[in-house]
């Protein structure tokens, strides 16, 4: 039978193990760390944070390990709510895309494909249209994409066209100056920077594509 929605979020063995894996891995810390403790403590070598290590290794007492435990599984609880906002659910249909809370009609999308963690949608220019680091697997994306007659690529499509940018590049003042300017905010890991200067770089006709703090750029492809 054909489907006419698909929801893309965690499998079962996922959403288990980012619900209770960062809480269950508290709890082992919380017995384990100051047994290391006081084992790293007896090496004849100098430790930085000797301090740190010499009050966790006195911790030994019921009280003490509830507390370490009560401590440890909270910021598991929090690291598994900060995962479960971070990583987007995917409303496939044959008509539109769902990722978290931006929808993109199909007549939009020219081409879907992962790139390193992330989903990346690109639209008819050849435009970054969305990207979110999804919930589901990857095998369940492009048999899903596939499945709705979506243009799903394994790489992207557009890959070969891009060149690195060295700051001597033959591009107009204008375009090396945004360039410049992302550059630095990369250095800076300003992230919502990085974005916003990639977004005027698209609206100016030229796509950045980054491997570490290093931009590789293309100009946008219209279809």
């Amino acid at each position: 039978m054909t489907r006419d929605t698909a929801e893309l979020g965690f499998s079962p063995p996922d959403r288990i193990l980012i619900t209770f894996g960062p809480a269950a891995l508290g709890l082992l810390l919380t017995v384990s760390v100051p047994v290391a403790a006081r084992w790293v403590l007896r090496l004849p070598a100098p430790l930085p944070f000797r301090p740190v290590l010499v009050a966790l290794g006195r911790v030994d007492a019921w009280g003490e390990l509830a507390v370490l435990g009560a401590l440890l599984v909270a910021a598991g609880m929090f690291a598994a709510a900060a995962l479960h906002e971070h990583l987007a659910h995917i409303t496939v249909t044959r008509e539109q895309v769902r990722l978290g809370g931006r929808v993109l009609p199909r007549a939009d999308i020219a081409a879907v494909h992962p790139d390193g963690e992330s989903l990346v949608v690109l639209d008819r220019q050849s435009r970054q249209a969305a990207r979110c680091v999804p919930r589901a697997r990857w095998g369940v994306l492009a048999r899903t994409f596939r499945e709705f007659g979506y243009p799903w690529s394994d790489t992207d499509p557009y890959a070969d066209l891009y060149r690195p940018w060295t700051g001597v590049d033959e591009l107009p003042p204008e375009i090396a100056a945004v360039f410049a300017a992302r550059a630095v905010a990369l250095r800076k890991r300003a992230t919502e920077e990085a974005g916003e200067l990639r977004a005027t770089l698209e609206k100016l006709g030229y796509s950045v594509r980054d491997e570490g703090d290093r931009q590789h750029w293309r100009r946008l492809v219209q279809q």
